[in-house]
């Protein structure tokens, strides 16, 4: 019944294979992996009362951290889906075009039962009393905590129209299989949204014989995300396989008939689809972080190891923690795989007393017409850019890798996650024919 990763996702692997289109990717885990920490198993937890409020990729990967690292009191792993933990990358991919019958599950029924971690499924939190330590649940019960970790992630952001059965969204396993229900061949689907699941949504569609037009408001692709070149490249793949892509472009109406979509877009076009994705990003859930006088900017206010900057008995992960991350900027969120895991394992080891890890550099992928996109570190902060060949750029300031994106070139890739930070030769790091672990000063 349920599938997991290959190697399956038990916190304890040295890497992840990731196995998408004709693409094969080894991820080094090294530094997000949660080995069992024998110097704890003497850790007496066992009257301790743990909330995980959010039952997605990264509250599951907090339960999964939580007793692999010695915890040994009650775990409550309260989710809205009535789905147990799995991950979201498939869902606009292999699981969206049929090629996984199941999405990516963190752990097998047996795994969580083996881990003694209670799943509460298919309510979601309507109250938090943080004097009594209570949180109140949408079926009407109650769960008690002695610490709470908030990891309810955010809700999609929609259009300002009328809901109707050709409108999707793709955040959820469930609107993954409708999407998947919908997408007929020679159906015109229109993508509103450039960015990671739009774009994704629309390299699947193409492959399952839909025609794909992407409509995206800024003046490129993904614009929060990648450089502009990479943004180009992806712009470039896409033409290639036949998605139009019309920038600078956002939707006015839509007009639903009773054979398709009628939609008009701001410059007074108008297109007709049998079916529209909306991806326009998410929006945090923190009315409850709200609601109970937590401080929240754009997401749940957190510390460097995800404690609430309001209450020291309460964390918060993943999509929906907002913090600082030693650039002197704002306190932001972030919202990719990698972080989910890696917030969860600091939440981890903050809960039970251990030191702090050394922060990995941000990174994520994504694969789509046929290529992966990896990005690593923050290519913005780059002064100079370095071009390795057709595919890999090196963003460097003050002679130190502080970004790199690489297209197709998943070896690079990996010496760039372990370069962040450090001096670099330009001329060697610019020399495809050179090993980039060579190119180190």
């Amino acid at each position: 019944m349920f599938k997991s990763r290959l190697p399956a996702l038990e916190f304890d692997r040295r890497s992840e294979v990731v196995v998408d289109r004709t693409d094969v990717v080894v991820f080094d885990l090294c530094q997000t992996r949660c080995t069992l920490c024998i110097a704890h198993k003497e850790r007496n937890d066992m009257d301790e009362r743990m909330v995980i409020l959010g039952a997605g990729h990264a509250g599951g990967a907090a339960a999964l951290c939580l007793r692999e690292l010695g915890f040994t009191g009650q775990i409550n792993l309260i989710g809205e889906e009535a789905h147990p933990p799995y991950e979201r990358p498939t869902l606009s991919k292999a699981f969206l075009s049929g090629a996984d019958a199941e999405p990516v599950w963190l752990a097998d029924e047996a795994r969580w039962r083996d881990l003694d971690v209670q799943l509460t499924l298919g309510v979601s939190g309507i109250a938090l009393d943080r004097e009594t330590r209570v949180v109140t649940l949408s079926d009407g019960s109650s769960a008690a905590y002695d610490t709470l970790i908030l990891a309810t992630g955010g809700r999609v952001r929609r259009l300002d129209v009328a809901d109707h059965p050709r409108i999707h969204h793709l955040r959820t396993a469930d609107d993954a299989r409708v999407l998947a229900a919908a997408a007929r061949p020679g159906a015109r689907a229109v993508i509103v949204g450039g960015g990671v699941i739009g774009l994704e949504a629309a390299s699947t569609l193409v492959d399952l014989g839909l025609s794909a037009t992407v409509l995206e408001a800024g003046d490129r692709l993904l614009g929060r995300n990648i450089p502009e070149e990479a943004a180009g490249w992806l712009a470039a793949a896409h033409g290639r396989i036949g998605v139009e892509v019309r920038l600078d472009r956002s939707v006015r109406t839509v007009e639903h008939r009773a054979d398709a979509l009628k939609i008009q877009l701001d410059d007074g076009a108008t297109l007709e689809a049998d079916l529209m994705v909306v991806g326009i990003g998410i929006i945090p859930c923190t009315e409850l972080a709200q609601a109970a006088g937590l401080p929240t900017a754009g997401g749940v206010l957190v510390d460097s190891r995800y404690r609430s900057l309001g209450d020291e008995r309460i964390f918060a992960i993943g999509d929906l923690a907002a913090r600082t991350w030693g650039d002197g900027l704002a306190p932001r969120r972030m919202e990719t795989w990698a972080h989910a895991r890696t917030s969860a394992r600091a939440a981890a080891l903050a809960i039970l007393g251990q030191a702090a890890e050394p922060e990995p550099a941000p990174w994520f992928w994504t694969a789509q017409c046929g290529h992966m996109l990896q990005i690593v570190g923050d290519p913005g902060a780059g002064e100079t850019v370095i071009a390795r060949g057709d595919g890999v750029r090196l963003y460097v300031r003050d002679d130190v890798l502080v970004g790199a994106v690489c297209l197709d070139q998943p070896r690079d890739f990996g010496t760039a996650k372990r370069l962040i930070g450090k001096a670099l030769v330009a001329e060697r790091a610019g020399d495809p024919a050179t090993d980039l672990r060579k190119a180190a000063a």
